[in-house]
């Protein structure tokens, strides 16, 4: 199965994969989800971002949150690449929002430093701790 997906991959990396916009079946947690795509299912990794798992404070909230926000159940995704694990690395948008930058923005997750493409989410986190938003709240917040 992950051969099949990474020869799928490497030929719409080669082409470049455009932006689509896929039925959202669950959260799964604050940086992964479920979605239709091309009739299958699929988990999607959130690119830019570490949110809490469901066991850590907040985790079981942000999903609750996320669930509520993205009540129409359609994303818009693009696909990257394969992680180790073989969910599908994407940016993610709801209604015109990135997701990456909401969660880091409410304070719903952290900034994946190490894997970030995005220059904007470390000021956003900046301001989140400053504001004390979310997990920021929290006196000593644990990352995953």
């Amino acid at each position: 199965m992950k051969k099949y997906l990474f020869i799928l991959l490497f030929i719409t990396g080669c082409y470049g994969l455009k932006s689509q916009e896929v039925p959202l079946i669950r959260v799964i947690d604050g940086d992964t989800y479920e979605v239709l795509l091309n009739g299958k299912k699929k988990h999607i990794r959130l690119m830019n971002v570490d949110a809490p798992e469901l066991k850590q404070a907040f985790g079981a909230a942000i999903k609750d949150s996320l669930i509520n926000l993205l009540k129409a159940k359609t994303v818009k995704i693009e696909i990257f690449k394969l992680d180790i694990y073989g969910r599908m690395l994407a940016k993610v948008s709801y209604q015109g929002k990135a997701l990456d930058s909401l969660l880091v923005a409410k304070g719903w997750a952290w900034c994946y430093e190490k894997y970030n493409t995005n220059n904007l989410l470390a000021m956003q986190q900046i301001v989140a701790i400053q504001q004390r938003k979310g997990l920021w709240n929290c006196p000593k917040p644990v990352p995953p």
